[in-house]
């Protein structure tokens, strides 16, 4: 009988090391919660930047196709012309600056 007693009272004891654990130790409830929202959280910003992503891809695409494009960046960002035309280049004058 004695027996029995104590091992009620270990399993007793175990329980209440559980229950504490669950709702007070490190890894309690409340904090699981929060690491549950705020993964959702980073999901749904992962999904929209995801969404963001693939339109910028599509973009980027849909201008590698475009030839009015590629010489659109050919001409502004290249410096580059055909071989019947001129480069002109124009100085910028700032009106403040002293003259020589």
């Amino acid at each position: 009988m004695s027996l029995v007693k104590s091992l009620n009272i270990v399993i007793i004891f175990l329980i209440g090391l559980v229950l504490y654990s669950l709702f007070f130790g490190v890894d309690n409830k409340l904090s699981f919660e929060n690491l549950q929202n705020e993964n959702q959280k980073i999901l749904k910003e992962n999904e929209m930047l995801t969404q963001e992503n693939n339109t910028l891809e599509s973009s980027i695409k849909s201008r590698q196709k475009n030839d009015a494009h590629a010489e659109k960046f050919a001409r502004e960002e290249l410096n580059l012309i055909y071989k019947d035309e001129q480069f002109l280049s124009f100085k910028e004058i700032n009106p403040n600056e002293p003259k020589k």
